[in-house]
């Protein structure tokens, strides 16, 4: 059974009412991308014109969803322990977490852009999430949103209310768009965040690093090496942690 975990990168992250719809763009056009989401094999498709759309009505924001491309006699085999292994089991995840009230002027049609690099890297040019910041429209502001930084929009669902951060004490709420990543091994991640408006303006980014610092993964094959009857004495054998000199 082989699985190839290059070559398919999700280009964008809908959120719509019956859950998050991932589009992606896969180099495998002859294999079966299989879905996942936290570890369960939700959904398979064979890639059209080198794309790839799963209805997701199971996924929240903080799952992880993996793709992977597999031959197709293996469409149905459960290739996620293969390919996450112990660090997926035992490694943390980075949220990344944007104030929807600093978003004066956006409409929304415009998109935020979440980026992360490899451990290590200087830059973060992997796509992760990509979704509108007011989804289905939802969460516009109202009249003077943003007079004297006083927020006299209307006090709907997803919208800060008047005075959400007049002197960053005042509202009922201030809103956060958020998006988690998978589990990650230990390490300093570059980390991107830009928006983009309905004609393709992108601002300046904000960028920065995180290190990711998880408990260690456990020992293995713990076994019983030999035995002093004299003393009645176990002596016992033990596959350390790799995490642990």
């Amino acid at each position: 059974m082989a699985y190839y975990a290059t070559g398919t990168s999700v280009w964008r992250v809908d959120e719509v009412d019956l859950g998050l719809v991932v589009t992606a763009h896969t180099q495998h056009t002859d294999k079966v991308i299989q879905c996942y989401v936290s570890g369960d094999l939700v959904a398979r498709q064979r890639p059209v014109g080198g794309m790839v759309r799963f209805l997701l009505p199971q996924a929240g924001p903080n799952d992880a969803i993996l793709l992977l491309a597999v031959d197709p006699e293996d469409e149905a085999a459960d290739c996620w322990p293969q390919a996450l292994g112990l660090d997926s089991a035992y490694g943390n995840r980075i949220e990344v977490r944007f104030r929807r009230d600093l978003l004066d002027g956006r409409r929304p049609g415009d998109l935020w852009r979440v980026y992360r690099g490899e451990a290590g890297q200087g830059e973060a040019t992997l796509q992760l999430h990509e979704a509108t910041v007011y989804p289905g429209g939802r969460g516009g502001t109202g009249w003077g949103f943003d007079w004297g930084r006083g927020g006299w929009g209307y006090s709907g669902s997803a919208a800060p209310g008047w005075g959400s951060c007049w002197g960053y004490t005042w509202g009922f709420s201030i809103d956060y768009l958020t998006h988690t990543t998978g589990p990650l091994p230990r390490g300093t991640y570059p980390i991107k965040v830009e928006l983009a408006d309905e004609n393709g303006n992108v601002s300046t980014a904000f960028e920065t690093s995180v290190v990711v610092d998880t408990h260690a993964r456990p020992a293995e094959a713990l076994a019983v090496s030999s035995y002093d009857k004299a003393t009645d004495t176990l002596v016992l054998s033990v596959n350390p942690s790799p995490d642990i000199s």
